[in-house]
């Protein structure tokens, strides 16, 4: 039976910074060795707005395991300069810690991304970022296999992403989903490990996303309030919102309420991989 841990290059393997695709990492690595072909690169797309705990999460897993993770801000989506300067590559001292990455979109954009415009934050800072560093280590998107941590229990996401017709010219790779494993494995798999994510299930990457469900956009709230007012400040300042609620409506309702625990809100899309959940946007 063929392991479907071993990859073979030209690939990314997309890194979100979350336990999942920690695991996808680890197991790929296992398959090879412990050392990954020099044609299967391994990066993580920084938005500037994930929590601290992820970055540390992401650099501890590179010197730990040994393993070359390049550092991915977004810096422009204009064509003319080519690829290498759409992103530039940081590391985890001079990653971004205060959105600018997105800030840079925003303005390029003059709007805000939201329920209504689109969840374009993924498409730029995420997607475009990776497809971009591609490039410029000489394969264009489609000439390479992009590896994402979906699990089996996310099996809609691995149904629908390739064959959305936007993405018909893309090569994708689920290990997780092809082993079989679920939320539970992944768990079960940190546990076992000398390190983890130090964040609380639930919470996710970025640190107040507007597209969760409304509970968990309170829960979240409620335990981080000071990181909304960069989500506040926007909605102000472009006198529109990221999604139905506004930042001021949910930290109002994060005061009122009580302190719900996270594992009452919607996990799939709180732990699964951003380049997943989003995908219907981009």
């Amino acid at each position: 039976m063929n392991n479907p841990y071993h990859i073979p290059g030209p690939a990314l393997i997309s890194f979100s910074g979350g336990r999942t695709s920690g695991m996808m990492l680890w197991k790929i690595l296992e398959a090879h060795g412990g050392k990954l072909p020099d044609d299967v690169h391994v990066a993580f797309a920084n938005t500037g707005k994930e929590h601290e705990e992820t970055l540390r999460f992401v650099n501890e897993c590179g010197s730990r395991w040994g393993v070359k993770i390049h550092w991915l801000e977004f810096s422009t989506d204009l064509r003319r300069g080519g690829a290498a300067s759409r992103f530039v590559e940081v590391g985890y001292n001079s990653a971004s810690r205060e959105g600018e990455p997105l800030e840079r979109l925003i303005a390029r954009k003059k709007a805000i991304f939201s329920t209504q415009s689109g969840r374009w934050c993924t498409e730029f800072c995420k997607v475009k970022v990776l497809a971009d560093f591609m490039e410029t280590i000489g394969h264009r998107e489609g000439e390479y296999t992009e590896v994402i941590g979906f699990r089996a229990d996310e099996r809609d996401r691995v149904i629908e992403m390739p064959n959305a017709r936007r993405n018909a010219n893309r090569h994708f790779c689920f290990p997780l989903a092809a082993a079989g494993i679920r939320k539970s494995d992944v768990f079960e798999f940190w546990e076992s490990q000398p390190f983890d994510l130090c964040l609380e299930r639930g919470l996710g990457n970025c640190d107040q996303c507007p597209f969760l469900a409304y509970k968990a956009r309170v829960i979240r709230a409620r335990r981080d309030p000071e990181s909304c007012q960069w989500w506040a400040d926007k909605e102000t300042a472009f006198d529109y919102n990221f999604a139905r609620e506004s930042f001021s409506d949910i930290l109002r309702d994060a005061q009122r309420n009580a302190l719900l625990p996270l594992d009452d809100i919607e996990q799939d899309a709180a732990e699964s991989e951003c380049l997943g959940w989003c995908a219907g946007d981009i």
